[in-house]
């Protein structure tokens, strides 16, 4: 019987060994968990600070690119017609080259 009790007696010193193992394994892990949820925390703090630098950069320049739209817009539709202006300048001066040319070798004959 006294073997068996200390066989029983060494089997409960091994297990609460391996018991407080596991607290100090768990503690580490917890303090672990802890200081990564920290780091995190605080590097989700500083993405959404500069998010909101960010978001307060395009809320100001938004009014300067709405300009610079409506100026391409325009300077868009100005070319067309520009571009249709030189077009019909171009007929009437080839007319009127033409018409000249038919004049002029009309007197020579």
């Amino acid at each position: 019987m006294a073997g068996k009790l200390d066989e029983i007696s060494r089997a409960i010193g091994s297990l609460e060994t391996n018991v407080r193992e596991l607290r100090r394994r768990m503690d580490e892990s917890r303090k672990l968990h802890a200081r990564r949820h920290a780091d995190n925390t605080a590097a989700l703090r500083e993405l959404a600070a500069k998010l909101d630098r960010h978001a307060a950069t395009v809320a100001a320049i938004r009014p300067a690119v709405a300009a610079l739209e409506m100026s391409r817009s325009k300077l868009a539709t100005w070319a067309s017609i520009g571009f249709a202006a030189v077009v019909v300048l171009g007929w009437i001066v080839e007319g009127g080259v033409k018409w000249t040319i038919g004049w002029a070798l009309s007197h020579f004959q």
